[in-house]
């Protein structure tokens, strides 16, 4: 008994040291952490006050994930309800982007300060236009807004927000390179009405390319639109629309079209091996029920079953996956450097 007793207080000890012993490491991790971001939103607010007395405002600060120094802190503008500003900071180092924390701050009001000017332009595009903004990319080069096209305005409404992206001046990304393609996410108005939009004392920039209103934007399926930039200028007429899908939503309208796939090569390629399907599922012009993708597919499996998806599968089909028209094959789909090229990509 007594042994027993012994072996539980020795037991105890031992788990209580342990534990203190973790604690001890994980605490004054969560404490060093807090206590670093705290002295540097206190340094950040001296800076403003210091270089724009009356101008910005802490709004908060978060410790820099992996580093395990310095934190983000991010302050409102007064004279620009837009803009926010995000400036690096580490107080204990006594740097700002790891350099001299004054020049720093300037560059990071210029940047704020400009990707409020940007966030205006995107949103006067549209809106002149009439199209509702109701978030973006935090690059701000994927615009969301509020339609509900049908089959018979469908081609309407993608020349109109067309035009709007034409008035838009966002034909370089956001490494300066030409664009190829600005892409448009449409949401449509019932869940535009229930987005949630955030305090009205954040910065609108943050507002509108906060991540939960995107995940609230994207929480079903939903029509984006690519539009061709020719030499700098968007071709309004070029909008061609996919459905994106949440997660939940792309499985099983993927496993729809794979097992529709199947079905039909068993009945006309008894020996053919399915790959896998394809990326992007555009609409078929004038409509906004009707999609058109590819399901790559081998004549027969290789070595263990695997197909590589030399040919493709075309074929058109609900918005839920289920064919809706004639399926046919296109072979040889893969270039000399095994390379998927299908048409349209």
């Amino acid at each position: 008994m007594a042994d027993t007793w012994g072996g539980r207080i020795r037991g105890g000890l031992t788990g209580a040291l342990v534990c203190s012993l973790a604690l001890l490491v994980a605490g004054c991790g969560v404490v060093t952490g807090a206590v670093t971001t705290k002295s540097d939103r206190k340094r950040a607010a001296e800076l403003a006050e210091g270089q724009y007395p009356g101008i910005l405002e802490v709004l908060s600060a978060r410790t820099l994930f992996p580093q395990t120094s310095g934190s983000e802190v991010t302050f409102s503008v007064a004279d620009d309800p837009d803009a926010a500003v995000l400036l690096r900071i580490d107080a204990a180092a006594g740097t700002c982007d790891r350099g001299p924390c004054d020049r720093a701050l300037d560059e990071a009001v210029e940047r704020g300060r400009s990707r409020a000017g940007e966030l205006r332009r995107m949103r006067a595009a549209f809106t002149d236009c009439g199209y509702e903004l109701v978030g973006a990319n935090p690059a701000l080069a994927t615009p969301w807004v509020v339609a509900a096209p049908t089959n018979a305005t469908v081609t309407r409404v993608l020349a109109e927000i067309g035009a709007c992206v034409r008035t838009w001046p966002q034909a370089r990304d956001e490494n300066g390179a030409p664009r190829r393609s600005v892409t448009v996410n449409i949401v449509a108005p019932d869940l535009a009405r229930a987005r949630p939009t955030g305090k009205k004392n954040r910065p609108t920039v943050l507002r509108m390319t906060d991540p939960g209103l995107l995940g609230a934007l994207a929480k079903r399926p939903h029509y984006s639109v690519s539009y061709t930039v020719r030499d700098g200028v968007v071709d309004p007429e070029s909008g061609r629309a996919y459905l994106s899908f949440p997660w939940e939503d792309r499985k099983a309208f993927e496993t729809t079209v794979r097992d529709a796939v199947i079905d039909w090569l068993r009945t006309t390629r008894p020996r053919a091996g399915d790959g896998m399907v394809s990326g992007l599922w555009w609409l078929e012009p004038g409509t906004v029920d009707r999609l058109q993708g590819y399901v790559l597919f081998c004549d027969e499996p290789g070595e263990g079953g695997r197909c590589s998806g030399d040919h493709a599968v075309v074929l058109t089909v609900d918005p839920k996956g289920n064919p809706v028209g004639d399926i046919r094959v296109i072979r040889d789909v893969r270039d000399d450097h095994g390379r998927v090229r299908l048409p349209q990509e």
